[in-house]
């Protein structure tokens, strides 16, 4: 481009703003500015369809911009926008949980021995409900076995099985199910337990930590 282009198009496009301006009736704030396909700007009180999706200012009456307006995002850059949103609503959500949970630590216990005190118990109470649960389900699996005895007793006899006899293996079957997975779901939950109050103590120890005051040089 021709220094004497140049000075056309930019005596062109002050041209267009200052007709546009004079032309439009005067509404304070509500003036639109848009550059169109040939790099002008152009003035008016609506914005044409074809420059709807760009980006456009509100000038008043002397010409001053009070508002700009963004172009429109495509799919991708709205998609990138929502997921920002997302992580930065999830690391807000993790930092309001993390100071709930120092305030809960620092005023449950008074030392360290509270916090193992705790998990000892928690501990202590799950294992007795994992052998307890133990104890039901090898009763079933005994239940079962005699149940299963029966029914192929009667089959090698050629009488037929009664369905109380099916019945009793079919729900002894549904029970050693359950106290599998009860006893599984407890040990996950001792897993979590023990990985929880080891975090528990190590942030104890940091939020009891006495603060070192730093001193500048007079």
């Amino acid at each position: 481009m021709t220094n004497m282009t140049l000075i056309h198009k930019i005596f062109l496009s002050s041209t267009v703003v200052a007709l546009t301006l004079g032309s439009v009736p005067v509404q304070a704030g509500k003036i639109k500015c848009w550059e169109n396909s040939d790099g002008i700007r152009e003035c008016g009180n609506i914005v044409p369809p074809e420059y709807s999706q760009k980006g456009h200012d509100e000038i008043n009456s002397q010409g001053i911009k009070t508002k700009h307006h963004e172009r429109a995002l495509n799919k991708e850059e709205l998609a990138a926008r929502k997921l920002l949103k997302e992580e930065e609503k999830a690391k807000a959500a993790a930092a309001a949980a993390k100071e709930r949970n120092d305030m809960v630590l620092l005023n449950t216990f008074a030392n360290e021995d509270e916090i193992v005190m705790a998990r000892n118990g928690k501990i202590t109470s799950i294992r007795t409900e994992i052998r307890l649960t133990y104890k039901s389900l090898n009763k079933a699996k005994e239940r079962q076995t005699a149940a299963r005895k029966q029914a192929a007793s009667l089959e090698r006899a050629g009488k037929k099985v009664p369905k109380k006899v099916t019945d009793n293996i079919q729900q002894t079957q549904k029970q050693i199910k359950n106290y599998e997975k009860f006893i599984s779901a407890k040990k996950t939950e001792l897993d979590r337990i023990n990985s929880q109050f080891e975090n528990d103590m190590i942030r104890y120890k940091e939020l009891r930590r006495p603060r070192t005051v730093s001193t500048s040089p007079k």
